[in-house]
């Protein structure tokens, strides 16, 4: 008798290869879901580590007022905070999406 053939040969059942086949998928999701954000002015990709970064989301209202249930969602970025240029970026976001209206366009008065 040789040694191969004392060890018994394990032979995987189907439901042992379909659970495989659950985890490896379940594992292929879990490694692409996340998807970075990415900055709303600047267009840049958002770092795990810019802990300066904001995401400000302004609710959708109709036409009397009412809140919707819909939002829209602004993420800045730090880069932008740090140079004083969020407000701005807001404003022209905000007005670009219908939220405000004629931010740039004040009258000079004298």
């Amino acid at each position: 008798m040789r040694y191969n053939d004392r060890i018994p040969t394990l032979v995987p059942s189907p439901t042992h290869a379909v659970h495989c086949l659950e985890l490896q998928s379940a594992n292929i999701l879990l490694q692409h879901s996340y998807v970075p954000r990415k900055c709303s002015a600047t267009n840049r990709i958002i770092k795990a580590k810019d802990h300066a970064s904001v995401q400000i989301s302004v609710g959708k209202v109709d036409e009397n007022g009412r809140y919707t249930g819909e939002n829209q969602v602004y993420a800045l970025c730090g880069f932008v905070r740090s140079r004083a240029e969020s407000d701005d970026s807001l404003n022209r976001l905000a007005q670009k999406d219908g939220f405000l209206k004629s931010v740039w366009s004040a009258q000079a008065t004298r």
